[in-house]
């Protein structure tokens, strides 16, 4: 096979994996997110709560490209189901800070324990190399958003 059909061909096949990877973990999620009375859009607010730590209402909006209104919508469920805690931003003060209430946090990640210790099997069997290049690929991934979505 050529060089250019190879790389078609790898593209192709990248596409479609990382599309399967990402239907099974939406699919996952959405079970999550039933089983904890939550709309899937809410768990994945808390989940880039988890990963990013507090943020704004805009950054959030950034990650989720929902506008500010549907943001609050989001906001609003979650806080009145005690998932999250919003507080005065001390960077900004006509703003406020997102974060994930503690207790809520331990019981949403406990759905994700089995998959964490697969994944880490999985890891653990990967050569240094491989999952150097699976993390500059995926870095390259997420620096493609938004800058404003990179926490600032």
């Amino acid at each position: 096979m050529s060089r250019p059909k190879e790389r078609a061909h790898l593209h192709a096949e990248l596409n479609r994996a990382v599309r399967l990877f990402i239907a099974g973990s939406s699919l996952y999620s959405h079970r999550v997110a039933e089983k904890l009375g939550l709309h899937p859009t809410d768990l994945q607010f808390l989940n880039v709560l988890e990963l990013l730590g507090p943020q704004t209402p805009k950054v959030l909006g950034l990650y989720s490209g929902l506008s500010s209104g549907g943001v609050t919508v989001v906001l609003d469920r979650l806080e009145k189901a005690g998932f999250i805690r919003r507080t005065a931003n001390p960077d900004d003060r006509r703003s406020v800070l997102v974060d994930f209430a503690p207790a809520k946090q331990r019981k949403v990640t406990a759905h994700y324990h089995g998959i964490e210790r697969q994944f880490g099997e999985l890891l653990k069997s990967s050569p240094i190399e491989d999952l150097e290049t699976v993390l500059g690929f995926f870095a390259r991934m997420n620096a493609a958003r938004p800058s404003d979505a990179q926490g600032g």
